[in-house]
């Protein structure tokens, strides 16, 4: 019985030494999902500047209000934008679109919030155990190969994305899609929105070299 219970225990240790080495991870369960709240880039469908380009505040606010418990409607959201906004005149001297890692420094700049950070050479395995351990993505995107139908044709060609869960049912992303009215909890499938995940590079006509990157905001 002796010798039975010491092989046993090596065989535990194997094991998880196994895991450890390859990195072989314990199953997630088959769908996640975080209540996050709702807020279109143009609250009151006003569609012109500074709105038109609020898609990164956008995914901010909504983020930085669910991983702090906070409260969040139209009307607080739509001033929130503008406050940010203004914010970004001042401090960077203009408002502009935005890359990952300059998105991250607006959030620990003006919420003063660190729990924060860019993750690079992401696959689509990486968003889902984010999202199953309760925190927030915000993906860069050329949002033109989302072919979300409810974007004014032909779509934004740089956008961002609140990504929220997911659901292996339907292999399906959960998002907050700031760029549509319809955007609360809008599914988009794995490779759909893997595929668009661009960082900004610089300029429109470049977003197809973009590289792979997201930034997950972590719950307190």
């Amino acid at each position: 019985m002796h010798v039975l219970m010491l092989e046993l225990r090596e065989m535990r240790f194997s094991f998880l030494a196994f895991i450890l080495m390859t990195g072989l991870a314990l199953a997630l369960p088959i769908k996640a999902y975080l209540p996050v709240p709702f807020l279109c880039q143009a609250p009151y469908a006003v569609w012109k500047q500074p709105w038109q380009d609020a898609c990164e505040e956008a995914c901010i606010i909504m983020a930085v209000r669910y991983v702090k418990g906070e409260p969040l409607t139209r009307a607080s959201g739509n001033q929130e934008i503008l406050d940010m906004v203004d914010f970004q005149i001042k401090k960077y001297g203009g408002h502009y679109d935005l890359n990952a890692e300059q998105i991250v420094k607006l959030v620990k700049d003006y919420y003063k919030y660190d729990k924060i950070e860019v993750r690079h050479d992401i696959t689509i395995q990486d968003i889902k155990e984010e999202l199953a351990k309760g925190n927030v993505i915000i993906a860069p995107m050329a949002g033109r190969l989302l072919g979300n139908p409810y974007y004014t044709p032909p779509g934004p060609v740089y956008h961002n994305l609140l990504f929220k869960g997911y659901d292996d049912r339907s292999n399906e992303f959960i998002t907050n899609d700031c760029g549509t009215k319809r955007g609360r909890n809008y599914r988009y499938q794995y490779q759909v929105a893997y595929n668009a995940i661009h960082d900004w590079p610089g300029s429109k006509a470049a977003i197809a070299s973009g590289k792979k990157a997201v930034i997950v905001i972590e719950s307190r």
